[in-house]
């Protein structure tokens, strides 16, 4: 069975976000032991400091099935001047988002706040229940959670339960996404690669001349090696208005020889090229 040893263990906190429960399921299926777990924010933060220590880890949100992909979490990932820091494995977790307060009346409620994401994935639920009422972005859902537990009873946050039970919360209602079949994808990353049993997926990232066909080119590539596409996402050069990075999960590890053959010839038709990991598939 697959073991991994870390001296710091970091998620996106506060303690009670979905990034713990993800954390915790990551634990157990790849048996991971660390000296400390710590619950720490903002993204490009936690990046930052796996970027300069020896041994530490971090489990961070990567694409929500609502909102889509967490551009923090995968900016600053494909510019980790460490090369061996990678993504290791992933897992996807259920979001029930709920109201929670410290009144146990609805009809208090004239505030509410949490993560931008949680209130974009209950904005129709907002709108219809509480359409005057005042929403407030925080950086996380725990944290949203902890600060009501500080205010008065016309504060609400939208968290998760195991939230809500930890700061004493009383939960108004339950499930109350706009879209009930909601998901994160959570990557572990670290330094470390996992074999396994499961089939394997890569994650690159790569720039193109600003010019047509560009693109086209390097998806011919992997159309003739037949090689599955499974997730393509555009990215801001940064550099000049218009300009486009890509973000691209292909089937496969990097080590097979159909991927190497196609990264081998994307090489040629890109301006660069960085492999972000070759790590298990989730298996539900």
């Amino acid at each position: 069975m697959t073991s991994l040893n870390f001296k710091k263990l970091y998620f996106l906190g506060p303690e009670g976000t979905y990034a713990q429960k993800a954390m915790n399921s990551l634990i157990k299926t790849y048996n991971i032991t660390s000296e400390e777990i710590i619950p720490k924010n903002p993204i490009t933060g936690i990046l930052k400091l796996l970027d300069k220590e020896k041994n530490s880890a971090a489990v961070l949100p990567i694409e929500n099935s609502i909102a889509g992909i967490v551009r923090e979490t995968i900016d600053n990932l494909v510019i980790m001047k460490n090369k061996q820091i990678k993504i290791t494995a992933e897992t996807i977790i259920p979001i029930h988002h709920c109201l929670v307060s410290t009144t146990d009346d609805i009809n208090d409620i004239k505030t509410i706040i949490s993560h931008p994401q949680a209130l974009d994935q209950c904005s129709g639920y907002i709108n219809q229940n509480f359409p005057n009422a005042k929403v407030i972005s925080y950086p996380s859902t725990a944290e949203a959670a902890k600060t009501v537990t500080l205010k008065g009873k016309e504060y609400a946050a939208i968290s998760s339960e195991i939230a809500a039970e930890k700061f004493g919360l009383k939960i108004l209602d339950r499930n109350i996404n706009d879209i009930k079949d909601n998901k994160t994808r959570f990557l572990l990353i670290s330094k470390y690669s996992i074999e396994s049993s499961n089939n394997y997926k890569t994650s690159l990232f790569f720039s193109v001349k600003n010019e047509p066909g560009s693109l086209y080119k390097v998806l011919k590539i992997f159309n003739e090696h037949e090689i599955n596409m499974l997730y393509i996402e555009s990215r801001p050069s940064k550099k000049l208005m218009g300009e486009y990075n890509f973000c691209i999960d292909i089937e496969g590890h990097q080590t097979d020889k159909d991927i190497v053959n196609a990264l081998s010839e994307i090489k040629s038709v890109t301006n660069s090229l960085k492999i972000t990991g070759s790590y298990p598939k989730f298996k539900s």
